[in-house]
């Protein structure tokens, strides 16, 4: 549907991009073509049933909009969702949008969210659940909803619970399906069942009689016409046809057509002994209406109420006679027993007192009809069985505008396929013969809806919002940037003389990129392998992806990096990676068709910059500051990440796969015995990092040579300079041995140094078995 890709443009762009489109063409209903396409000159009978809404559904429907109300007011007074909210209220809450919209609204703010904020978001998705079942499902079906929602614990439990629209909706809702009564002689208690089948089941009994009662009579008029000799074998509707093709010329050219007779299909009047089969196909809204209405099509209106009462008692009876109170454990009691009547009422009535049972019609011909119940979710499942099957009629449960599409599509196509003419060869006649002979039968669509009620607003906000789509469509398309493949430059004829035969240097030393086994899971190694890249699956320890051997990236989703900053996780990641790699990155991937805050706009507006346990803005400018070398970079897809990590890699040497996963085996060479984890120093190390001479390349090794700080000054030159090189130990040895004055200058730096968090001592790698004063 077009209203579909009016809430987010961008998934539009994606369509055609993994279609790999290069234009878009709008064809509205509004189109000279579509309208002569789609208006033939026999149409579609269709017959609007509309139904009153009893008095009981009535009042639930009014109780059920109230609490919508109060819980979206309660939800707005949230200050992270004060302004996104303010323009929902509870005529949208109808809608069949309203889940894509409240999401929109709730995923940048969701981190941000209380519990009892989250606690009222779920509640006005059960609220809806219920609004939804009180028309598609019977009265057994919304009581049990309504009991599974309300008879939970007391912390999930609604919270519009104890409002006085709830204690009504419970007493409306019990009074549908059973009543407890006394009796006048003894006033002793008992229950009272009562059978209130849906509204619309009637009317689809009536729809179903009423297709037999024309299918019969067309059948009918055929025989007559058949034997009194004007009809012809060549128009019965379900002629078969052979095709004469010319094969003379590469193109191929429909030349004639001629009719084939299949002995299997009659080509006489059907006699009175032959069944009469009518086909007939219910679109039902959704699953669990169409296995409903098939049982009710099956066994009948009375056999599904039992069935379906009988299995509440069952379930409900025995949580009742748990509880306290004795009203509600004779209550209990008296639901046992009305099971067990059920179950034996149900054992007397026939099985075959459904829709679908073999009946006579009135001249004495035998009828059985085909009804066949489908749903609307799968999308284009509907236009394919309605060509498969070829219904005589279309029996639409609930208001939809999809279904009423595709009903107008395939009639329109079925027209266009019974007219459509082929050219014969100029020798054989210059007339043209229809594809398939005869006129097609016409089709009846009944439309069931319930008046004053939601069905209604909901087809009316689908008409609107089809409209709006086009026209957001038509304008989208005038703004639009398109993707234009550049053209492929001709690689240069590969020379034979070369050793190896026809290979390039090139094609011998391929790019390559080192990847987590993890990151499997994600599209991410896929799109650097259609980049050309060579991707090599290791488990490594530090990082997802090594692009060289300084380059050292962790991906990041904007989920994960919400729990990595509230773990802690993300700074020990970032320790590691800072530690191992000069040129560490931190990728964040999201999704530009969805909003992200990391701070709520509640603290932004009260400039509270304080960080706290749920300050993510505040831990991530921590994290920046802390690790001076960690680049970000933010991603809106998988594409763009494989195309920069395609610049990264530009005249940069190709990663080393067994350097990158011995990492934590090079850490571990210090603890003979194996029994302690090292842990570093990160305010040693930044000392360390600000003398003269130290480098990323010889600064761990210089570290484990000395121990700590204090042991640099235990380091001969020559020492130095087999760690860091001649060039590098003079200026390191040089600061360290410096002249009196400037020496008494960095003891006092060092002395500040210790006050901060560490002293000259400090040692770089401690143990937990060992004291140390600064170890993080």
């Amino acid at each position: 549907m077009p209203d579909s890709f009016t809430r987010s443009h961008v998934q539009l762009e994606k369509v055609m991009q993994r279609c790999f489109l290069n234009d878009l063409e709008v064809w509205p209903r509004i189109r000279k073509e579509v309208q002569n396409s789609l208006k033939q000159e026999s149409q579609p009978e269709v017959v609007q049933i509309t139904l009153e809404l009893p008095k009981q559904m009535l009042e639930l429907q009014r109780h059920i909009l109230n609490i919508v109300q109060s819980t979206l007011a309660e939800l707005k007074k949230d200050p992270n969702l004060e302004l996104g909210l303010s323009t929902l209220d509870a005529k949208d809450s109808v809608s069949a949008a309203f889940e894509v919209e409240l999401r929109q609204v709730l995923d940048p703010a969701w981190q941000n969210l209380g519990p009892s904020a989250r606690r009222l978001v779920n509640d006005l998705n059960r609220v809806r659940r219920l609004l939804t079942e009180l028309l598609r499902g019977d009265a057994v079906d919304f009581l049990r909803l309504l009991d599974t929602l309300c008879g939970k614990e007391a912390q999930t439990a609604p919270v519009w619970l104890h409002s006085p629209d709830a204690q009504a909706m419970l007493a409306f809702a019990k009074g549908r399906v059973y009543e407890i009564c006394r009796s006048q002689h003894d006033s002793t208690p008992f229950l009272r069942k009562k059978l209130e089948p849906h509204a619309k089941w009637s009317k689809i009994l009536d729809a179903i009689d009423r297709t037999i009662s024309k299918v019969a009579a067309a059948e009918k008029l055929f025989e007559k016409t058949a034997a009194s000799g004007v009809g012809d074998e060549n128009n019965f509707p379900h002629s078969d046809m052979e095709t004469l093709i010319d094969e003379s010329d590469s193109d191929v050219e429909i030349v004639g057509v001629k009719t084939v007779k299949n002995k299997k299909r009659r080509t006489v009047p059907p006699s009175a002994s032959e069944v009469l089969e009518p086909r007939i196909l219910i679109i039902a809204p959704d699953d669990r209406s169409r296995r409903q209405l098939s049982t009710f099509l099956h066994r009948g209106a009375e056999a599904t109420l039992l069935d379906n009462l009988g299995s509440y008692f069952r379930d409900r009876a025995p949580r009742l006679r748990q509880e306290s109170g004795l009203s509600i454990v004779r209550e209990g009691a008296l639901m046992a027993q009305e099971a067990d009547a059920a179950a034996q009422e149900l054992e007397k009535i026939r099985p075959d007192g459904g829709a679908l049972r073999l009946r006579e019609l009135p001249d004495g011909r035998p009828c059985h009809p085909r009804i066949d119940v489908v749903t609307e979710d799968a999308e284009g499942q509907l236009e394919v069985h309605m060509e498969e099957m070829q219904p005589h009629a279309v029996v639409v449960f609930e208001p939809s505008l999809h279904a009423i599409r595709a009903v107008e599509v395939y009639y329109a196509t079925l027209h266009w396929r019974a007219s459509a003419c082929v050219k014969l060869e100029p020798e054989a006649s210059q007339e043209e013969v229809p594809l398939l002979g005869g006129d097609i039968s016409p089709l009846h669509v009944y439309l069931l809806a319930f008046d004053d009620s939601i069905e209604n607003h909901r087809y009316q906000q689908s008409l609107v919002s089809e409209s709006q789509g086009i026209d957001s469509i038509i304008k989208f398309r005038q703004h639009m940037t398109w993707r234009v493949d550049l053209p492929v430059e001709a690689t240069p004829a590969e020379s034979s003389r070369r050793g190896g035969g026809a290979r390039a240097l090139q094609a011998m030393a391929k790019p390559r990129v080192v990847v987590d086994m993890r990151e499997f899971r994600s599209t991410l190694p896929f799109m650097l392998h259609l980049r050309g890249l060579v991707v090599e699956p290791v488990t490594i320890p530090v990082g997802d992806y090594i692009l060289s051997r300084d380059i050292c990236v962790e991906r990041k989703a904007i989920v994960d990096l919400v729990q990595s900053l509230s773990s802690g996780r993300l700074y020990q990641q970032a320790q590691n990676m800072c530690r191992h790699y000069g040129n560490p990155m931190l990728l964040v991937e999201f999704d530009p068709a969805k909003g992200f805050i990391l701070q709520s706009s509640y603290a932004i507006a009260r400039r509270e910059i304080e960080v706290g346990t749920k300050d993510l803005l505040g831990k991530l400018s921590l994290l920046v500051l802390h690790f001076p070398k960690l680049r970000i970079m933010w991603s809106p897809s998988p594409r763009f990440t494989a195309d920069f990590f395609m610049k990264l890699k530009e005249g940069r040497y190709q990663p080393d796969s067994k350097a990158a996963a011995q990492i934590d085996a090079e850490d571990l060479e210090e603890d003979t015995e194996g029994a302690h984890k090292t842990q570093s120093n990160s305010a040693a190390f930044e000392v360390l990092r600000k003398l003269p001479g130290i480098t990323p390349k010889n600064m761990h090794v210089l570290a484990r040579r000395a121990g700590n700080l204090a042991g640099l000054l235990d380091l001969s030159l020559g020492e130095l300079g087999e760690i860091m090189g001649d060039a590098n130990a003079n200026q390191l040895h040089s600061f360290l041995r410096a002249s009196s004055q400037t020496a008494a200058t960095q003891d006092r730096g060092l002395e500040d140094v210790g006050a901060a968090g560490g002293h000259a001592g400090a040692v770089f790698v401690s143990r937990p078995s060992r004291r140390s004063m600064s170890s993080l």
